[in-house]
């Protein structure tokens, strides 16, 4: 019953922050025209540096299935990595990484349990990361553009903070200590996916350096976001574009979290001394490239990969 309310809740949200979205793009039709004028080379430029991301989605899920001894063909760790996230724009609460989990218990014979909980653990190290960025940005737009935007910098530290307290106790409950950790369900698939991850320090090594690349790409790609947009931005605006788009997308509580990233995109663009409309649109523009390319592989691995879940491990 929960479940049902649950995601009758997220629909309404999810209609909702869409009607909004595109309200806010129908009233700006003309300060936002630049996005539906791209020419085709710039189109095609974000295209491949959306794809190239991808691709660095698919080798992170890549190490982390071979950490657990799983056998991979193509269409096991590509192909369901863009259907899933294809599926993602449409379902709530992150529930690609159920998809997925089915995926590989069902063909792999993994257990549910694991491949969920080495993703969720996952989420702690990927946030870190964002809010390594995030730091990093405001410390550079205070020193060279003079902004130290309060608001960003309280909520760069109370995350910290609660990244830090999580973790202490997922360390804790890794020697049985936290109380507080075994007591919730969610957290406690987390906290041991991440102590996990932490015990194989080859693998940690490997995803790290996925995720630079995966960083760096979808760097270069907010960049020629806001050139194909008409803007000149430094490097460190795009940086804090990056790490707010990692952060707001850690709880998807729409499908795609549709509407709240633009949002708190503009919102933050605007304690930047920049105009909101132009973090809006950025971001929407940064979504639909990351979009088009998931739905292009998704399409594309669609059969490949319901065969081999209606085939189940016979096809494996």
């Amino acid at each position: 019953m929960k479940g049902k309310v649950r995601n009758a809740v997220s629909l309404a949200l999810f209609v909702l922050l869409l009607g909004a979205l595109g309200a806010v793009v129908y009233l700006y039709r003309e300060d936002m025209a630049s996005l539906f004028a791209l020419k085709w080379q710039e189109a095609a430029l974000l295209l491949a540096l959306s794809l190239a991301g991808c691709l660095f989605n698919c080798l992170y899920h890549r190490l982390l299935l071979e950490a657990c001894g799983v056998k991979l063909r193509l269409v096991d760790w590509v192909g369901v990595v863009f259907v899933t996230n294809a599926v993602a724009y449409v379902l709530p609460m992150r529930a690609d990484l159920m998809v997925s989990a089915a995926y590989y218990k069902r063909v792999k014979g993994l257990a549910y349990t694991k491949s969920a909980s080495l993703a969720a653990g996952n989420v702690v190290f990927g946030t870190a990361f964002a809010l390594m960025e995030m730091l990093l940005s405001l410390l550079l737009s205070g020193i060279f553009k003079g902004l130290w935007p309060l608001a960003l910098w309280v909520f760069c530290a109370v995350c910290s903070v609660g990244l830090g307290v999580f973790v202490y106790l997922a360390l804790r409950f890794s020697h049985g200590q936290s109380r507080l950790i075994r007591r919730f369900g969610l957290v406690r698939g987390v906290a041991e996916g991440f102590c996990e991850l932490m015990e194989n320090r080859r693998l940690l090594l490997r995803l790290l350096l996925c995720t630079v690349g995966s960083h760096a790409v979808h760097l270069v790609l907010y960049m020629q976001c806001f050139a194909s947009m008409g803007l000149t931005v430094a490097p460190y605006e795009a940086l804090l574009s990056n790490s707010i788009s990692r952060l707001s997308t850690i709880v998807a509580v729409v499908p795609g979290n549709v509407g709240i990233r633009e949002a708190v995109m503009g919102a933050a663009m605007s304690l930047l001394g920049s105009p909101f409309l132009n973090g809006f649109a950025v971001s929407l523009l940064q979504r639909v490239s990351v979009m088009v390319a998931y739905a292009v592989g998704g399409l594309g691995f669609a059969y490949p990969v319901w065969r081999k879940w209606k085939n189940g491990r016979a096809d494996a």
